[in-house]
């Protein structure tokens, strides 16, 4: 079950005003309410996590579907945050919403070494989603999207160094993207027989824990290695 879901907690007789898909959450149902309060208002009120997960047999079976390694885990990623509702909880002009859906904004590599913001869409259909991430970065190599705006509050940040293993990652922060979780993974690397992925997470600690985050890996791992069932299944 999902520990940290805030299904009697949406209150459904209103919408929010920023943004029209997100339901306000009634605070008096939220089960992280106190926790919610005590860590809000911190100056800097992001927790960040590195580690590395399994992800053996993942990057064959790709291979196998024709697939590319990062796009298609941009969409696991996706998914994954989807399937967790406290993933998907946000601070809109300081209230406490739920997007029934977040989607991807993907950084993606320019031919000159800069970068470039991909805005893509989240379904759950893992063939239209895919077609709309490569559309979405192609755009973005094309013509490339370098500002920061506002009105992002039903995305998360997914950014890639294929270049490193890393063991720890630090993103610029800023008070307006407090709530939006960012997911950054680094070059695959061998150990004792296993593929294992660098990943770090990101996200507010009003909203999550580091037991929502180890949830969240997990189940991000079980999803690489069901890839070929959730292929098949759509």
């Amino acid at each position: 079950s999902d520990v940290c879901s805030s299904d009697l907690g949406v209150d459904a007789s209103h919408r929010g005003t920023t943004i029209s898909t997100a339901m306000p959450v009634a605070l008096e149902h939220y089960p992280r309410r106190r926790l919610y309060e005590c860590f809000r208002h911190h100056p800097l009120p992001v927790l960040a996590i590195s580690t590395a997960i399994d992800i053996s047999g993942y990057e064959a079976a790709v291979k196998d579907h024709g697939m590319r390694f990062y796009t298609t885990l941009c969409w696991l990623i996706s998914k994954a945050i989807n399937d967790n509702a406290c993933f998907r909880h946000r601070i809109v002009d300081d209230v406490l919403v739920e997007f029934p859906l977040v989607h991807p904004s993907v950084v993606v590599g320019l031919d000159d070494g800069n970068m470039s913001f991909a805005d893509a869409t989240y379904t759950g259909n893992v063939h239209a989603d895919l077609a709309n991430l490569r559309a979405a970065m192609g755009a973005a190599r094309s013509r490339p999207n370098q500002d920061f705006t506002a009105g992002l509050e039903d995305r998360i940040f997914l950014t890639h160094l294929p270049w490193l293993s890393f063991t720890g990652i630090q993103h610029p922060f800023t008070p307006l993207y407090a709530s939006i979780p960012v997911i950054s993974t680094g070059r695959s690397f061998r150990n004792e027989g296993k593929d294992m992925l660098p990943i770090a997470v990101q996200a507010h600690h009003a909203l999550v824990d580091g037991r929502h985050v180890a949830d969240l890996l997990a189940h991000l791992t079980d999803l690489c290695r069901q890839l070929d069932n959730l292929v098949c299944a759509t």
